[in-house]
């Protein structure tokens, strides 16, 4: 897990600051109090208040649907426990929103650091290894980008940032440019010197369940091991030299990746690749770098 260190780290500069706002957390309890109120109330109208008659009562809706109660009483109780469920349900929420925005952030240039009861935990961006980005809720199946999250490593869980985060489009963006700013560099170094970095992503169908299944951080990754000159797809091996195009398809989310013959090495949603703006960048600069290298080398017609 992150720690805090007792001395100050090198973070940089600070970007900016982040946080939650307690205005849908004040509604989630006023309302909750408030239907609970109301379900008393009706139980204390129900002894004061007449009841005639002891035969079924039928309502009928504004679609024409109608609910029949063998009772009057059986409707005041129905009613009542409707109000208590609806009260309980939004202290739930509240419980469940207050436990997500329960930290504010600090960006800075080499990091970012999270307050969580009064606790500062900072993690520099070089040793973040995945940051997923992934939709959820009503937009969830739109692509657009409504939650951030990151870890130091597999062995680590996630620690989500909800789109509740005031600015949330801003803290992601400044978040992406400055882990891509702070990575970029140590892992071309990886690289040429003959080292290797591997991304985790998650397969298409997996997204897509997710997407539906709403439990977004309980991922199974699959690995992508980069080195300087081939690329390690499970159980294939594709030489950078055969690659001719990285394409990112904002309206199908894919990112698709084609060798010189024009066929399909990589195709999956770009937000299934853990980090996928280093990877998209690391993949491009090799594939750049290569290109250059072979035009170099090739011999010069006089």
């Amino acid at each position: 897990m992150p720690t805090t260190s007792t001395t100050e780290p090198a973070t940089g500069e600070l970007v900016a600051r982040f946080q939650y706002g307690k205005g849908f957390l004040i509604f989630l309890l006023v309302f909750g109090v408030v239907m609970l109120g109301m379900a008393g109330f009706v139980l204390y109208l129900s002894t004061l208040l007449p009841v005639s008659g002891s035969g079924p009562v039928t309502l009928t809706t504004q679609r024409g649907s109608a609910l029949e109660f063998s009772s009057a009483t059986l409707l005041i109780y129905c009613t009542s426990a409707f109000l208590a469920v609806l009260g309980l349900g939004a202290f739930g929420v509240h419980a469940w929103h207050k436990k997500l925005r329960q930290s504010r952030y600090e960006l800075y240039e080499r990091g970012i650091a999270h307050i969580t009861h009064g606790k500062k935990t900072y993690l520099a961006f070089t040793e973040i290894e995945d940051l997923y980005l992934f939709g959820s809720g009503q937009t969830g199946f739109t692509g657009l980008v409504t939650n951030l999250a990151f870890r130091r490593n597999a062995s680590e869980p996630f620690h989500r940032v909800i789109e509740a985060l005031k600015g949330f489009q801003d803290f992601q963006q400044l978040f992406r440019e400055l882990y891509l700013n702070a990575r970029q560099p140590e892992v071309l170094h990886t690289l040429q010197t003959g080292g290797s970095v591997t991304f985790n992503y998650i397969d298409s169908a997996q997204v897509w369940r997710k997407r539906m299944g709403g439990d977004f951080l309980n991922v199974k990754t699959l690995p992508i091991r980069v080195s300087r000159d081939v690329l390690h797809l499970q159980d294939s091996q594709v030489p950078v030299a055969t690659l001719r195009t990285v394409d990112l398809n904002a309206w199908s989310e894919k990112v698709v990746i084609k060798d010189e013959s024009g066929k399909v090495v990589l195709s999956t949603i770009a937000t299934g690749i853990l980090s996928h703006d280093l990877f998209l960048s690391t993949v491009r600069l090799l594939v750049e770098e290569t290109a250059s290298d072979l035009q170099q080398a090739a011999p010069v017609l006089l």
